[in-house]
């Protein structure tokens, strides 16, 4: 973790400590020794002017950082289903920025992105958008990884996506009936099952996440050791580099068949 997510949440845990005015409990996960850290704060006073005093630096830091402007939208990118406006333009972004990590390191490429519904949790503005608005938007540690799946394993994922309505997608286009994928194409071409496929994604898909039992048979696992948020920040500052304003549309790149 770096100085300043340390120092981030660090700021976020002592607040709510100092804000306490009853008996609750706090429960970190500490990733680095894998264990459950339970704090009783029963004893926490409100409002503790000491602890306010020795983290306004630091909150004031940490305010100026996730203020900062890194864009500007076209429009209001929400979600929705079975495509949206929100799904389409970060599933294109990781789906660009993965393929780049991926030649990268391994010298390959994938034909699909794929990511989860709940995995993001706001809206972005029309307007300026914030660091602070991309850690809404995704609040989540999950990293991405690629991964390479038979043709089988593929049309099971498309049709679990279809169960579930739709989910956040790029490379493909499907139609849904009866809770099932129909007429799947990756980029150009009809998907062949005889064939295996290489999909941009995060680690918690990958571990079984909204029941993606697809993943369990990888053929080959490419970590990319960027997280999601992180990719989408280090794409938006490259918009903004090249003077570009950020947009999205509806493609019916998921859509349901009458």
């Amino acid at each position: 973790m770096t100085n300043k997510k340390l120092v981030f949440s660090l700021l976020i845990f002592v607040l709510g400590l100092s804000s306490a005015c009853k008996t609750h409990w706090v429960v970190l996960h500490d990733k680095t020794e894998n264990k459950v850290i339970i704090l009783d704060t029963i004893n926490i006073k409100q409002d503790d002017a000491q602890i306010l005093e020795i983290i306004k630096p630091y909150k004031a830091k940490i305010d100026s950082e996730m203020s900062e402007i890194i864009a500007y939208s076209e429009t209001n990118l929400y979600k929705d289903e079975p495509e949206g406006l929100l799904n389409n333009f970060v599933a294109d972004l990781i789906f660009q920025k993965g393929n780049e990590y991926l030649k990268k390191e391994y010298k390959t490429s994938a034909s699909i992105c794929l990511l989860n519904s709940g995995g993001l949790r706001s809206g972005l503005p029309k307007g300026a958008i914030t660091i602070e608005n991309v850690y809404e938007l995704m609040p989540f540690e999950n990293v991405l990884v690629a991964i390479q799946i038979s043709g089988n394993d593929v049309k099971a994922m498309m049709n679990r996506i279809a169960k579930k309505g739709g989910m956040p997608e790029s490379g493909f286009v499907m139609g849904i009936k009866s809770d099932t994928a129909q007429n799947i194409m990756i980029g150009n071409s009809a998907l062949d099952i005889s064939k295996n496929y290489t999909i941009i994604t995060s680690d918690y898909l990958i571990a079984g996440g909204d029941d993606m039992t697809c993943f369990a048979n990888a053929i080959a696992t490419y970590p990319l050791s960027i997280k999601v948020r992180d990719a989408i920040i280090e794409y938006l500052r490259e918009q903004t580099k090249k003077n570009l304003t950020i947009n999205s549309k509806l493609d019916k790149r998921i859509y349901y068949e009458k």
